[in-house]
């Protein structure tokens, strides 16, 4: 049974202990949530009433009376009362103190947590570590990713309003998944309410130096605002016909007759230039975003509940940046521009989601739940560039579109059996697919001819279109059972063991297409040719055996296919000696077997590159906390656990980072990460909702995997295992209501009203490298890749019960990063640090309503990254404020 289930009891127990006046319960009591802050699956929940006593009976004998109580799903002292009764080092959001940060996503979420940070605005990094030594499970289940450009899952893709709260477990126990290095981030979706409610909310946003002001636009398809490409951006039907089964585009020659006829090139290439080039300037208008949310509870028998809950949620965002880049070269006089460039891009940014969920209870002993969930996130981005590459000035021009898709299916149970010594037994089976596709990616370039002029460049690159696409399947099936021993009057065993598997498959494939001018063609002919617009200079009546012919230019290693076979069994033992001293000890063993292969379509009789890996480890780990009075508490851990190459990074299939533009290329002979884990944590709680943390870690990695710049004059980024790295830091974290300070007033104030929360993660981390196989590296010694020597959180929060009010203030900082490592003399790439400052106001009013304001990054600094102190890359993201109004006619105020 989670805690979670324990604890809907213990509501119905405070309130009559407190009736009866038991002081012991009343410490486990949740308290109210804040107002607007409750969850929407709270619901009342009634005390059966007890047998009526006589009137002179003892006191001890009441009776008659029935208590109404609330189980606050997402609660935060449901949530503070998790991560202190865990048996290893955890932190604990819920819904509650989600919804106090004004944050819409996850990924925004998380870097409040003490230790984490954001990079990229989706990709999680615990305690420095990059995103390779974070997992994401989905109600405990591991899910696929639909970037193929990233190992693990972006969490902006999940909506914060889907969930009921977000744990992230920083020391690992043998009923995880082996792969951990920093921590497990667990997402926990809302569960089914007990009433009926209904929830409504729309927002309208503003972006600084983006709404209002003239981007960059192209002509689209009719269901863009959908985040859903109409086929305005598909391959057309007979070149895709001609190109299905990997077939690669030929032309018709001697020696293969079978290939495409001049005609046929013809055709194909004018349905392909259909979709158009132009890119025009046009006003932005306002970000926004609806969501509605709807669920009851139905009584189907006397102990059998039935609950149903729904959700959908569109949002649309736009974002206009201007961005400078610079790249350098190592001389003996320092670092020497080679390339600089001025970029402006306009993203439009389209999340929908639908959720379902439904649960069955069945008496106090069984639970089954169906959740169903479906994500998109679609980029459609406009860019154009000039600068100097390669030594020539030229203008570039991208229109890319990338439509990622998460949908997953899980069914569970819980079964409590106390006929069998009340043991405990859960299941799961999810079923989870990730797709990504980019239909028709258009780039191309024009070169400066003099002063004042552009032509269209005749260099191999001037012109390009791709069609990316991604497939991603996973099941997995696991089983957990624990059965509790009690012995004498306090002490309690758990005993723990189960196991899961997981079947998972992904093929990707990309195909690049580009025009040559056929020999001799008359089209130069025109001195002023090459000075058109390019939908000019690819019009339709200029596409042709003696024009512009469509040619094939997908390389060698651009498809892959994947599978992976995980299987797992564990053990663990969690011994409690008078709610005192608790041990956990316990073991995993993992067995993996995963093939990675690339081949080629260009060349379908070349050998295809396989990597292999077919390996079992065994990963033990061991917990210890003393609990040595009724506030506090001392943690201790150790464990071994591991981080294996993902598919991508075994694949040669290269792929190209959509922040920096630089292509990556995977290694088929990276080896298995190795981790040692030692974590000690001291804990105090002042309250239900108030604590203080001190925390120490301590991680030594053998063939840590790093991401390196690969020698050579156009950038490009590879991947290898280093020699070993060490992670060393201390965490502090403080949540505190100012009620204590004095009386508790300060002039008309009343601080009981106020809280601050604030946390700091110092860290150390440094990459060994083998100086034989790394001796293009400028840095043998250095730290790891993503890791910030520190992350800052600062909360100061308000709330007014009285009045429906609450508001807080927030600010995040992490320290400087290696964005990319240096090489052939080169210094490494730093990511400079900078401060972000969010205020969020929300004011429940009326009956059920409520409006919130939303002001994101009120400092815009600048974000930089340096090379040996030049810069390389540099931007502001604009100020937000948003406004929102809802509707919950359910809700309490």
């Amino acid at each position: 049974m989670t805690r979670r289930d324990r604890l809907r009891p213990v509501a119905l127990s405070f309130a009559i202990a407190t009736l009866l006046g038991a002081p012991a319960l009343r410490a486990q009591a949740p308290a109210p949530a804040a107002p607007g802050a409750a969850d929407p699956n709270d619901a009342p929940v009634a005390a059966a009433p007890v047998a009526e006593a006589a009137p002179d009976a003892p006191a001890e004998q009441l009776s008659g009376v029935t208590v109404h109580s609330r189980y606050s799903s997402g609660g935060q002292v449901l949530y503070l009362d998790e991560r202190r009764s865990a048996a290893v080092v955890t932190e604990a959001l819920g819904a509650e103190q989600i919804a106090r940060t004004g944050d819409s996503d996850v990924a925004t979420t998380l870097k409040r947590v003490t230790g984490l940070s954001v990079v990229d605005g989706k990709y999680v990094y615990v305690r420095g570590l990059g995103e390779r030594y974070s997992s994401v499970l989905l109600n405990g289940a591991p899910i696929p990713s639909p970037d193929y450009t990233r190992r693990v899952v972006p969490l902006d893709l999940f909506p914060n309003e889907l969930l009921d709260g977000v744990i992230v477990q920083k020391a690992y126990s043998p009923d995880m998944p082996g792969e951990f290095g920093g921590g497990t981030v667990q997402l926990r979706t809302r569960e089914v309410p007990q009433a009926f409610f209904f929830r409504a909310q729309g927002s309208l946003g503003y972006v600084d130096g983006t709404t209002g002001e003239s981007g960059l636009r192209y002509r689209g398809g009719g269901h863009d605002w959908l985040g859903s490409d109409d086929g305005t951006r598909a391959m057309p039907a007979d070149l895709a016909a001609a190109t299905a089964g990997g077939h690669f585009l030929r032309p018709q020659s001697p020696s293969n007759p079978a290939g495409a006829t001049p005609h046929q090139l013809q055709d194909y290439g004018r349905e392909l230039t259909g979709a158009g080039y132009g890119i025009r300037g046009q006003h932005i208008g306002p970000d926004s975003s609806l969501s509605l949310g709807l669920g009851n509870g139905f009584r189907l028998a006397e102990d059998v509940t039935l609950g149903v809950i729904g959700s959908a949620r569109w949002r649309q965002g736009w974002d206009t940046r201007e961005e400078t880049r610079n790249t350098y070269a190592a001389s003996n006089a320092g670092l020497d521009p080679i390339a600089e460039q001025a970029l402006k891009d306009t993203t439009r940014n389209v999340d929908a989601s639908l959720f379902l969920g439904v649960g069955l209870d069945v008496g106090m002993h069984h639970r089954l739940g169906l959740t169903s969930m479906l994500l998109r996130q679609t980029d459609d981005r406009m860019r154009t560039s000039e600068g100097t590459v390669d030594s020539v000035e030229s203008r570039f021009h991208e229109l890319k579109w990338a439509e990622n898709e998460l949908l997953a299916h899980q069914l569970s149970g819980h079964h409590a059996l106390p006929s069998v010594r009340d043991l405990e037994i859960d299941w799961r089976y999810t079923h989870a697919q990730a797709s990504r596709d980019e239909p028709n990616t258009r780039r191309y370039r024009y070169d400066r001819l003099d002063a004042d002029t552009f032509e269209f460049s005749h260099r191999s690159d001037s012109n390009a279109h791709g069609f990316g696409q991604l497939e991603d399947r996973q099941d997995e099936v696991g089983l957990k059972a624990m059965l509790p021993i009690q012995f004498g009057t306090d002490h309690r065993l758990a005993l723990s063991a189960g196991g899961a598997r997981l079947s998972r498959d992904r093929a990707a494939s990309i195909r690049t297409f580009s025009f040559l001018l056929a020999p001799g063609s008359p089209l130069p002919s025109d001195p002023d040719f090459f000075l058109q617009p390019i939908d000019r200079i690819l019009a339709a009546g200029n596409i042709g055996p003696d024009g512009w012919v469509l040619r094939e230019t997908t390389r060698a290693t651009d498809n892959y296919r994947a599978e992976q076979t995980l299987s797992s069994a564990f053990a663990s033992a969690d011994l409690d000696l008078g709610g005192r001293y608790r041990f956990m000890l316990g073991a995993r063993r993992e067995r993996n077997d995963q093939d990675v292969t690339t081949f080629s379509i260009v060349n379908p009789n070349a050998p295809p590159v396989v990597a292999r890996d077919d390996s079992a480890h065994w990963l033990p780990a061991a917990a210890f906390t003393w609990s040595y009075s009724d506030a506090a508490q001392l943690r201790l851990g150790f464990s071994r656990t591991l981080s294996r190459p993902d598919f991508r990074e075994l694949s040669a299939a290269p792929f190209t980072d959509p922040e920096l533009d630089i292509d990556t290329i995977g290694n088929p002979q990276l080896r298995t990460t190795r981790i040692r884990n030692l974590d000690l944590r001291w804990e105090y709680y002042f309250s239900d909702t108030d604590s203080l943390s001190l925390a120490l870690f301590d991680k030594r990695f053998r063939d840590p995997i790093e991401k390196l710049r690969l020698p050579g004059s156009s950038p490009l980024l590879g991947l290898a295992n280093a020699t070993g790295a060490h992670n060393q830091g201390i965490e502090f974290d403080v949540y505190k209501n100012l009620g204590f300070i004095g009386d508790g007033r300060l002039g008309p104030l009343d601080l009981g009203r106020f809280h601050v929360a604030l946390n700091h993660a110092w860290i150390r981390s440094k990459v060994e490298l083998d100086s034989a196989s790394a001796s293009y590296q400028t840095n043998l010694s250095r730290p790891m890749q993503g890791q910030s020597p520190y992350v800052s959180n600062l909360q100061l929060g308000y709330t007014d019960a009285e009045r429906g009010l609450d508001a807080a203030l927030l600010f995040n900082r992490s320290g400087r990063r290696v964005s990319q490592v240096g090489v052939q003399g080169q210094p490494d790439i730093y990511e400079e640090p900078f401060g972000a400052l969010d205020f969020q106001l929300r004011h429940a009013f009326a009956d059920g309503w409520r409006w919130t304001l939303r002001m994101r990054n009120l400092l815009d600094p600048a974000v930089r990254y340096t090379q040996g102190g030049l810069p390389t890359r540099e931007y502001r993201k604009g100020r937000e404020l948003h406004v929102s109004l809802e509707w919950r006619p359910s809700s309490r105020r």
